[in-house]
C-alpha cells in the first residue's frame, strides 16, 4: 500500500480543529461571488410577500432566488436536481447555510415573484449601469424561438378539436345519463342520496374538454383556423393543447414545433441584457417600442442607437423611435438599398438614359416590373416623378387596415401613360396609369433607408450580430435551455426573465473577478 497516496483525511479520525464550511469554498468562487451581489440587493419587496407569524420560519427570498439563478448559470434549472444539490454538494450548502430545501419550495418559488423578480433584474442592471459596464450607447435587439413545454403529439387541427370535442360532448352525456339511472336505482334501494362529487371518469373527461376548448379559442386569435402559406407552400394551422399559449413555427433544428418567441436587448459595451420578453404569437414588430419603454423606465436613460432586424423595420416603430430621439438601425420591409439608383437625379422633369434602364430597381416579386424606388419624390410639389420625368400627382387619400392598426396612405397617379416606352415594366395587371402609394411613415421610412445606405450605417449595423446572437448562444449552449419548464405565457415570460437575470448575474461574477485580478496585478 506504500505505492499509492494517502487519503489526507480519515473518515474516523477525530480532529481537534473541524474544517468550517466556509473553509471549503475560495475566495474567488462564483458561488461566494453570486452571494455577494445578491447580498447588496434590496429584498424588501420580497420580505412583504410573507406573513411572518403563521407556521415555520420561511427561507429569506435571498436564498431561494441565489439557488436558482446560481443552477441556471451553470444549466441546471429542475427542481429535484436543485434539492438534490442543495443536501449533497458543497457550493450549494454554502449557499443555502446547510438548509435542505425542499422541490416544491423551489416551484412555488420559481413562479410566485414574478413582479419582484423585475426589481432584481433592474438592481442588477443599475449596478453595472453604476460601474460603467452598461452605457446604453447602442443596444440590440433580437429574437429566438424556444420550444415550449408541449409534446409534439399533442398538436392538433382545428378540425381534430372540433371532432374531439365532439366525441367528449358524447361520452360526457352517456356518463350523465348512466350516472342518474344509477342513482335513481340507488334511491330505489336505499331511499334519497346526495352525492358530494362527480365520478372520477366525468371530472376526467370535463377536463379534457376545458383543455381543448382553451387551445381553440386561444389559437383563434393568433393563427388563422384553416390554412396559412409559409415560404409558398399551403400548411393547416395546428394548434398545441398542452400549452395553446404557445404558436406552431419553424424550429432552428429544422421543421415545426410549438414554441414560444423570445426576445433580449443587450447593451454593446459589456453584452449586458438590458431587457427581456415573450410572446406567444411570433410577430416581433409590436415589441419594439414596449422595449425601448421600458429601458427608459429601468435606467432612467433610453438608447441612442438601436440595431434590429427586419421584422422591427415596420414604418410605426420607426416613427416612434424618431420621436423619442432614437437612431434606428434597422432594415425595412420590402426594401432593397441600390447605392447607385438612376433615377435619383438632379432635374427629375428629365428621363432616365435609356443605357442606364437595365439598373432600375425592379419588384422581388417578379423581376420585371418597376419597383417604388424607380419613382422619386418631390416634397416641395407634393408629387412623384417617373423615370421618364412624368408627375404622378396626388389623387386621394384613404385608410387601409395593417396588422398593427389602420395607416392613412396618399396615392399619386400618372396623368398618361399611353405613350410610354415603359409601359410593360411599369404598369401592373390591367391598368392603364401607374399609382404609387406614401402612407403616413413614408417619410421616416425613407430616413431609415438612407441612413442604412451609407457606409458607417453598414458597419453600425454589423455590430448587431455578435452582439444579440452572443447571450442566446451562451443561453442555448452553455445553459442548455432548449425548451421551457412552465406552461402558459405569463409563467413563461417569468422564467424567461429568470434566465435572463441568470445571464447578467454570471456576466457580472466574470466581470468582477477580471476587475480583481487586474487589481492585484498592479504594480504598488
Amino acid at each position: 500500500m506504500g505505492y499509492w497516496s494517502k487519503a489526507p483525511m480519515d473518515r474516523d479520525q477525530i480532529v481537534l480543529f473541524a474544517p468550517t464550511l466556509d473553509s471549503w469554498i475560495p475566495e474567488d468562487h462564483p458561488a461566494r461571488l453570486f452571494d455577494e451581489i445578491l447580498s447588496t440587493l434590496d429584498w424588501s419587496q420580497w420580505e412583504a410577500q410573507y406573513v411572518g407569524c403563521v407556521g415555520q420560519p420561511p427561507i429569506h427570498p435571498k436564498i431561494l432566488a441565489g439557488v436558482i439563478l446560481y443552477g441556471l448559470s451553470m444549466g441546471i434549472r429542475r427542481s429535484r436536481m436543485l434539492e438534490r444539490l442543495c443536501a449533497n454538494s458543497i457550493d450549494y450548502l454554502w449557499l443555502t447555510c446547510g438548509r435542505g430545501i425542499d422541490h416544491s419550495t423551489i416551484c412555488k418559488f420559481r413562479t410566485k415573484f414574478s413582479k419582484e423578480l423585475k426589481d432584481v433584474f433592474r438592481q442588477i442592471g443599475r449596478i453595472c449601469m453604476s460601474m460603467g459596464l452598461i452605457r446604453l450607447n447602442q443596444v440590440g435587439l433580437d429574437g429566438t424561438q424556444i420550444r415550449s413545454n408541449n409534446s409534439g403529439d399533442r398538436v392538433y387541427s382545428a378540425e381534430q378539436i372540433e371532432e374531439r370535442l365532439a366525441e367528449l360532448d358524447a361520452q360526457i352525456e352517456q356518463m350523465f345519463s348512466e350516472a342518474q339511472a344509477a342513482d335513481e336505482q340507488d334511491q330505489d334501494l336505499f331511499g334519497s342520496s346526495s352525492p358530494s362529487s362527480l365520478p372520477r371518469e366525468l371530472c376526467s373527461l370535463q377536463k379534457r374538454k376545458q383543455a381543448l376548448e382553451k387551445a381553440l379559442a386561444s389559437q383563434e386569435k393568433v393563427v388563422a383556423r384553416r390554412s396559412r402559406h409559409v415560404k409558398g407552400r399551403e400548411r393547416p394551422a395546428r394548434i398545441p393543447v398542452t400549452d395553446p399559449d404557445s404558436l406552431i413555427l419553424p424550429s432552428k433544428e429544422g421543421g415545426y414545433a410549438p414554441n414560444y418567441t423570445t426576445t433580449v436587448a443587450v447593451d454593446s459595451q459589456n453584452g449586458f441584457i438590458v431587457d427581456a420578453d415573450v410572446t406567444g404569437d411570433g410577430d416581433e414588430s409590436h415589441m419594439t417600442v414596449s422595449t425601448v419603454e421600458r429601458i427608459e423606465e429601468r435606467f432612467e436613460q433610453k438608447p441612442q442607437q438601436l440595431l434590429a432586424d427586419t421584422s422591427h423595420g415596420t414604418g410605426r416603430n420607426l416613427q416612434e423611435l424618431e420621436d423619442r430621439g432614437i437612431e434606428a438601425y434597422i432594415p425595412v420591409s420590402g426594401q432593397v438599398i441600390k447605392q447607385d439608383n438612376p433615377a435619383e437625379r438632379d432635374d427629375l422633369t428629365k428621363a432616365v438614359p435609356v443605357s442606364k434602364w437595365h439598373q432600375l430597381a425592379r419588384t422581388s416579386q417578379s423581376g420585371k416590373k418597376l419597383a417604388k424606388s424607380a419613382f422619386v419624390y418631390d416634397a416641395s410639389s407634393d408629387c412623384y416623378y417617373c423615370p421618364m420625368g412624368r408627375r404622378l400627382p396626388y389623387l386621394r387619400d384613404f385608410l387601409e387596415a395593417k396588422k398593427w392598426g389602420k395607416v392613412c396612405v396618399r396615392q399619386y397617379r400618372s396623368l398618361c401613360c399611353s405613350d410610354c416606352p415603359l409601359d410593360r415594366s411599369c404598369l401592373i395587371g390591367k391598368a392603364r396609369l401607374r399609382s404609387v402609394y406614401r402612407d403616413e411613415f413614408e417619410s421616416a421610412r425613407q430616413r431609415a433607408i438612407e441612413r442604412m445606405g451609407t457606409a458607417k450605417g453598414q458597419e453600425i449595423y454589423a455590430n448587431r450580430k455578435w452582439l444579440c446572437e452572443t447571450p442566446f448562444a451562451v443561453i442555448k449552449g452553455y445553459m442548455k435551455i432548449r425548451s421551457f419548464l412552465l406552461r402558459g405565457l405569463e409563467k413563461v415570460r417569468t422564467e424567461w426573465l429568470w434566465i435572463c437575470t441568470s445571464y447578467n448575474l454570471s456576466k457580472l461574477v466574470r466581470q468582477l473577478v477580471r476587475m480583481r485580478v487586474r487589481f492585484c496585478t498592479m504594480p504598488a
